[in-house]
């Protein structure tokens, strides 16, 4: 046992079951396409794989051996008619709500970072046009370079100030890209703000009240990618393949 042929929405598709990665996900092919399925391990049971096919819901049960036990569609098994075991069931509930509550963890971490380097560009231009407003939840250099370089008398080009100010800001940008499929970048972003939060208190010494919303706002986004890092260590595998 280990290859089935089902019709879904009235077309045919082979289910090939390949054997197991050392990580534990099992390899598939459906009509030669392959595909990696994550692991449910029931205690004493055996191992569940969930996929769907078109509208169907599928099921490959794996022995603790990790040989092919049986396929289940919409919760029955096809080889004898029998329902899948409660407990099977009650497990891939839980495993399924995890990975969504995962992926909730990991947008909100990206979306604070995304936030972050987003608002930075908006404050770039914002200080380009001389406007009276700025957001706080921005890296804080940039800000300062362009600043400096538009309005301040400084021995050096202006545009050389402006666009070091891009540059600095593009670092961040380019490591939110990274972060996507990476994790060091959130830690190299995690060290950059708060060299960013130093420079901060450096101009803050004379007037902290002027810089308290900016100082909490960097404490803040420092926390959510901390967060976002301890997440991305725990599962220990790679995030927004796609």
């Amino acid at each position: 046992m280990g290859k089935w042929e089902v019709i879904v929405n009235d077309e045919s598709y082979s289910i090939t079951f390949e054997g197991c990665k050392v990580s534990g996900k099992a390899s598939l092919k459906i009509n030669d396409s392959p595909v990696l399925l994550s692991p449910t391990v029931v205690k004493g049971i055996g191992i569940f794989y969930l996929f769907e096919i078109g509208d169907s819901e599928f099921i490959l049960k794996l022995d603790l051996n990790n040989q092919p036990a049986g396929l289940a569609r919409e919760g029955v098994y096809l080889e004898t008619g029998l329902p899948i075991e409660e407990e099977a069931i009650t497990a891939l509930r839980e495993s399924i709500y995890a990975s969504q509550s995962q992926a909730q963890k990991e947008r909100a971490g990206m979306g604070s970072f995304l936030t972050f380097v987003g608002l930075t560009y908006l404050n770039l231009i914002l200080i380009a046009v001389d406007a009276s407003i700025s957001f706080p939840f921005s890296a804080f250099v940039p800000q300062i370079i362009m600043g400096f370089g538009l309005y301040g008398e400084l021995p050096i080009s202006p545009a050389i100030m402006v666009l070091a100010a891009i540059a600095i800001a593009s670092v961040y940008l380019g490591l939110y890209l990274l972060a996507r499929k990476w994790t060091w970048p959130i830690l190299v972003t995690i060290i950059l703000i708060i060299l960013d939060t130093i420079v901060i208190v450096f101009f803050a010494v004379d007037d902290f009240s002027s810089y308290i919303i900016d100082l909490a706002f960097h404490a803040w986004v420092v926390w959510s990618l901390a967060k976002l890092l301890a997440f991305r260590a725990k599962t220990a595998e790679p995030v927004m393949e796609a």
